[in-house]
């Protein structure tokens, strides 16, 4: 039997517990069927189209900000000895922007801190397979030596991420309070996965679970729910700890007002990204402030529309990222600890402590580079790239009592003060988001709105790809699954979508 067909009936028979088809943070979102269409009509069409996704979050964050389980957390804030934000890939980004605004906000208070799955170098680039491990949650919340004293925030848009339900369990068992920002009912999570079941059973753990549609971009998760999770989390722990009393919904549908009175602002923004992009130049955006929120948009767009990474300064063979966030202020281990507001805390696990945490499978290419030495070869501080030396430079100008200016393009007005400036990263968050999908979309990487240009780097993007595959060559799932298996095969040490090949070829039959 050839091996990929042996791959994909493991994938089939012994993976169904990441099959994750009947969870409606992976469904379309019957706004967006036509996104391709419209930003091909028109890029401001298409921009109107995404906020109006935004839009829809209004209604679901009143609730969750009203439910008893909301206002449990917070009370459970208020008395925690430290706080612990658990995340993986754009939720574990975000865990990590919620310590860096606390650490500007209480420099001297160490109360929050966040746990990404792979640890900080996450924030810069995918680390594979770790999300599929619930081990590797359990091992950082030991390192971090959490006990019944703390509070655990677990933030899942699907609910069911292994890694962050390993550490909101390993918290559990050590009596912490653990709550679960979710995007999915939380029946519905555990009515099919085990490993749900298990959690949301444990009597210290709280969910608040908020029913949104899917995403704009099927299964992107970087987009509506990381959103409305930011919004839970951050209004949650600034009025448990700055006592704030502000009507954060109205807010937030203030932001949106802006945003789309700057509609066209943001099209010109795409438009003038594309055709960088078409004349094969790249884009440094230098960023005066919110450098993390640009650094986790540039980072998802690699797994997402399979553009290349964020590479080590020593690496010479692998291509140039299209986009980098930098800070041209100081050197990047100067501006690491700036936009991090601490020293980086990577994985820097040996050989033996893999093996004792049960994850030697991760150990088949050695020990990942992920270290803190490893993410000071990212560079985004002021050293010269050669490589780079052509890059259009694109001015990000965040101004706290005014709009966004993105390379002489204003976008949006004054945003609403919080402690933890959430508003101003909301809006940056928003924005790049947009404009990376546009540009994007514009270049033919999404197709209707399923991202066809897609990394199968976990068990979920596996799942993923297959329904993306069923669906746009009306085949059945194990069909795709078979076909998705012998294109990665057949494209093997090769910089292509296992995804967009599938289709070019099924197409071509």
């Amino acid at each position: 039997m050839e091996t990929w067909r042996k791959d994909a009936e493991d994938f089939l028979n012994s993976e169904k517990q990441f099959h994750l088809g009947f969870l409606p943070s992976e469904a379309r979102n019957p706004l967006t069927t036509h996104l391709d269409t419209d930003f091909r009509e028109k890029t401001e069409k298409g921009v109107n189209t995404l906020l109006a996704c935004d839009r829809v979050l209004v209604k679901f964050f009143r609730d969750a900000i009203r439910r008893p389980e909301y206002h449990a957390m917070i009370a459970a804030m208020k008395n925690a000895r430290n706080i612990i934000f658990s995340g993986c890939g754009a939720t574990g980004r975000l865990a990590i922007l919620l310590e860096s605004a606390w650490n500007e906000l209480h420099p001297d208070m160490p109360k929050v801190y966040s746990i990404q799955t792979g640890g900080d170098f996450a924030l810069v680039r995918s680390v594979e397979n770790f999300e599929d491990y619930p081990e590797g949650g359990r091992k950082q919340v030991e390192d971090l030596a959490v006990n019944a004293q703390d509070v655990l925030i677990g933030i899942t848009a699907t609910g069911e991420t292994a890694s962050i339900l390993g550490t909101a369990k390993e918290a559990a068992l050590r009596g912490a309070q653990v709550f679960m920002i979710i995007c999915v009912p939380t029946a519905i999570a555990a009515s099919r996965l085990e490993r749900c079941r298990e959690l949301y059973a444990m009597k210290n753990v709280t969910a608040i679970d908020m029913p949104i549609p899917g995403m704009a971009v099927t299964g992107s998760t970087r987009m509506q729910s990381s959103t409305i999770e930011l919004l839970v989390a951050a209004s949650a722990l600034e009025t448990a700890w700055e006592a704030s009393t502000m009507d954060y919904t109205l807010a937030f549908e203030q932001l949106l007002d802006s945003l789309e009175n700057s509609a066209s602002a943001i099209a010109a923004c795409i438009e003038q990204e594309e055709q960088i992009y078409r004349n094969r130049e790249l884009i440094d955006y230098n960023v005066n402030d919110l450098l993390i929120d640009v650094l986790s948009d540039t980072t998802e767009r690699s797994p997402t529309f399979m553009i290349p990474p964020y590479k080590m300064r020593s690496d010479a063979v692998s291509a140039e990222p299209w986009a980098m966030a930098r800070d041209l202020s100081g050197s990047t281990e100067e501006i690491w600890k700036k936009c991090l507001r601490r020293a980086p805390r990577c994985i820097e696990w040996t050989e033996e402590e893999y093996h004792n945490a049960g994850l030697a499978i991760l150990l088949k290419k050695g020990i990942p580079p992920i270290s803190a030495q490893c993410l000071y070869q990212i560079t985004i501080g002021n050293e010269t790239l050669p490589a780079r030396a052509a890059a259009h430079q694109i001015q990000i100008i965040n101004d706290p009592a005014g709009p966004l200016t993105f390379d002489g393009k204003v976008i949006g007005g004054k945003v609403t003060a919080t402690p933890l400036r959430l508003f101003e990263h909301l809006r940056m968050k928003l924005v790049m988001n947009i404009i990376s999908t546009g540009t994007m979309v514009r270049l033919g990487r999404v197709r209707s709105n399923y991202m066809i240009q897609l990394a199968i780097s976990n068990k979920k993007l596996i799942d993923r790809a297959c329904r993306i595959i069923s669906e746009l060559c009306h085949i059945d799932y194990e069909t795709a699954c078979y076909e998705l298996f012998r294109t990665r095969a057949e494209i093997e040490g090769k910089d292509l979508s296992p995804v967009a090949e599938t289709l070019r070829r099924l197409a071509a039959k």
